[in-house]
């Protein structure tokens, strides 16, 4: 029998509360489907550290103060008790003590989303592998952690793409002169300063004299630490092209449909297969270039929902064709655009599959009650 939808389900939420972050967005999703949400701020309740000293402890200790670890927890059994959730869902569950999910099992089920790479030890916590085992359900964004998290006693693993949410992704138009000025270019590239990409798009900025190209995203001041002195040279012109900082729901839409071509690179230490920018740049109208891989390749119809490249070569020479064939260009991005219109690519989606899951697990939790 398929699991009732359309039942409300109070579901506590454990995860961060800004606009525009991945866990946001899951939050926001089960609210739209008319279900009870109580929220936990996780990362207010354990601040990232602002300081040089902060930042040089967090990194020595490997974790929080504990005084913050404990108000976290001390928050989420408080709030099971009070609010007593049909299931708790974690954004990560970083932070999170093993003996705080035997307390909020006690209300339902735990669930736990996971979108990087958690077998990837960069990002891992000191409680993980216990913390798994307590996750009657993980939902993550990488199709080949699932069997991986078996291998580490998780109870259930299961697959679930990256989404985009209709409300903040969605095709933004420039609205001034200064925002003209601001975002538009012919290429852009919205993400996080890793030393490998900077690498890579330094070699694209060396053609400045072609196109335009424009970065956004956090930590890309980093280039200029001492730490990587030795690679200031070659990275002299990838500097001149940084724009800002991390771009959010409309700034990004903005972005995305101000440069011709938009890149979906990966973050090959997280053996990325496609990122939420996979979904974000064509729900956004945007034209994607993307690395090719067979789950790009799924989600969007080579050639003509998306593009792809595998190697540098080949990347710039589509950047090329497509910045000069602006018809070509914008029949893909359109097309992109309806697949995404037509697809069930959004968090609502998501959400949706992650009842499903509750159901499953509340159905089974009943059947063994009844057969002990």
């Amino acid at each position: 029998m398929a699991p009732i939808r359309s039942e409300r389900v109070k579901v506590l939420y454990v995860g961060p509360d800004y606009p525009g972050s991945n866990g946001t967005c899951w939050r926001d999703a089960f609210r739209e489907l008319g279900h009870e949400v109580g929220t936990i701020d996780a990362p207010r309740l354990v601040p990232a550290p602002h300081t040089a000293f902060g930042k040089f402890c967090r990194k020595v200790m490997e974790r929080p103060p504990s005084h913050d670890v404990a108000r976290l927890n001390h928050a989420v059994v408080s709030q099971a008790k009070e609010f007593r959730p049909d299931f708790t869902f974690f954004i990560q569950a970083r932070h999170i003590l093993p003996e705080t999910l035997e307390e909020t099992v006690r209300y339902g089920p735990n669930m736990g989303y996971f979108n990087d790479d958690m077998f990837n030890p960069r990002n891992q916590y000191r409680t993980f592998f216990e913390v798994i085992k307590r996750i009657d359900c993980i939902l993550t964004t990488k199709s080949y952690n699932v069997s991986e998290f078996h291998a580490c006693e998780a109870p259930r693993a299961v697959y679930v793409p990256n989404a985009y949410d209709p409300k903040i992704h969605y095709p933004a138009k420039l609205s001034s002169p200064e925002e003209e000025d601001y975002y538009r270019g012919d290429v852009a590239f919205i993400g996080t300063f890793r030393p490998e990409r900077a690498d890579f798009l330094a070699r694209m900025a060396g053609f400045n004299e072609e196109f335009k190209l424009n970065v956004w995203g956090g930590g890309w001041p980093q280039m200029n630490r001492p730490a990587y002195w030795c690679n200031w040279h070659r990275w002299r012109q990838l500097k001149a092209c940084i724009r800002g900082q991390e771009l959010w729901c409309v700034n990004m839409g903005k972005a995305i449909q101000a440069n011709k071509v938009c890149l979906g690179l990966l973050n090959h230490a997280n053996r990325d297969l496609h990122t939420s920018r996979s979904f974000e740049i064509p729900a956004c109208g945007g034209f994607m270039l993307g690395e090719r891989t067979g789950e790009h390749q799924q989600y969007f119809e080579e050639d003509k929902e998306a593009v792809y490249f595998s190697s540098f070569e080949e990347l710039m020479d589509k950047t090329r064709f497509y910045i000069a064939h602006d018809y070509q260009r914008r029949r893909i991005a359109e097309a992109g655009y309806q697949r995404c219109l037509r697809s069930p690519y959004r968090y609502v989606d998501r959400a949706l599959f992650a009842i499903d899951e509750y159901h499953r697990l509340r159905s089974r939790s009943l059947l063994t009650s009844h057969t002990q």
